[in-house]
């Protein structure tokens, strides 16, 4: 089965995709954040974002995919990305109707767009203007209510999606709350694309029991695990729970050194930033707060080798 790194707005940018697919291996398929249209055009920081991990990409030769990913509820929006992405010799592209963030579903983008079958439909058909281009879905259960999507069925199934990627919770219950397996099981029997699994996977063995559980996957997306582990993907691949504690500090330096040239050298955002990724660690929580409140980017790296040393 597939290991697919799930895009998450903030973290997984091109510093962070470049050195992750450099230092650990075990990922298939790299998902960028989300493109959008801005002023009747590709936002700026979208496209530099994705133009800076083209030449890691095109020139790996270990199969790894990387897919931009768009958000869009019109046709506009879809010829203005998807020609773009044409355009820089993308030959894959990921529509983006699970966002549950309101600033984006409130619009009617992401999840929101549930809410306009219509919308879907006229996304769905912009598609077509683009026959060399292979598209994949990232969907919720819906914005509100399941039967959102389950009353689409039929427009989903004629789509030409590679794959359809679901995150089983509403939009409402943002990432908090119960998965609904009930409701991932409705849209895994009766989407007939490949179905990728996607949601609250932290361990080898949470990947172990779905796929178990769902033994028709193509893949399962993962995000918070991989950014809590970043030797996750490697683990199931690899059947163990090794951890290189030298590795990890050598990739958390790079992150570093590549925030720095990002940043202009400002030692006070880079440090912001990598004090973020910490949210979704389990280290010991004394470590976290005294990284929470490292000063320098030295203090920091001492403290997150500290907060490394006891991990087995």
């Amino acid at each position: 089965m597939e290991i697919y790194f799930a895009p998450l707005q903030g973290f997984t940018d091109f510093v962070y995709r470049n050195f992750h697919a450099k230092y650990f291996s075990g990922v298939d398929k790299y998902f960028t954040p989300f493109l959008r249209v801005e002023k009747n055009d590709v936002r700026k920081k979208d496209k530099a974002d994705l133009i800076n991990s083209l030449s890691l990409f095109k020139s790996s030769d270990s199969g790894i995919e990387l897919v931009p990913q768009i958000i869009v509820n019109c046709r506009e929006d879809v010829e203005i990305l998807v020609q773009f992405l044409e355009n820089q010799g993308f030959r894959a592209c990921d529509l983006n109707f699970g966002c549950p963030f309101p600033q984006q579903s409130h619009h009617f983008y992401g999840a929101g767009i549930w809410d306009k079958p219509e919308k879907v439909c006229e996304v769905f058909e912009a598609l077509k203007l683009f026959p060399e281009i292979s598209f994949s879905l990232k969907m919720r259960l819906g914005n509100t209510s399941l039967s959102q999507t389950v009353d689409l069925l039929d427009v989903i199934n004629s789509a030409d999606f590679r794959f359809v990627t679901v995150h089983p919770r509403l939009a409402k219950q943002m990432y908090s709350g119960e998965i609904d397996f009930q409701g991932f099981e409705v849209l895994y029997s009766k989407i007939k694309k490949p179905i990728v699994f996607n949601g609250d996977l932290l361990s080898v063995q949470d990947i172990e029991a779905v796929e178990k559980k769902y033994p028709d996957l193509k893949a399962v997306m993962i995000g918070r695990g991989l950014l809590r582990n970043p030797f996750l993907a490697e683990n199931f691949k690899n059947k163990n729970s090794a951890f290189d504690k030298q590795r990890f500090l050598n990739f958390q330096n790079a992150l570093i050194e590549g925030y720095l040239a990002q940043y202009q050298n400002s030692e006070f955002m880079v440090l912001d930033k990598m004090k973020t990724f910490w949210q979704f660690s389990n280290a010991d929580s004394k470590m976290l707060k005294r990284i929470k409140k490292a000063k320098s980017i030295s203090e920091y790296i001492s403290f997150s080798a500290m907060a490394v040393s006891e991990k087995k």
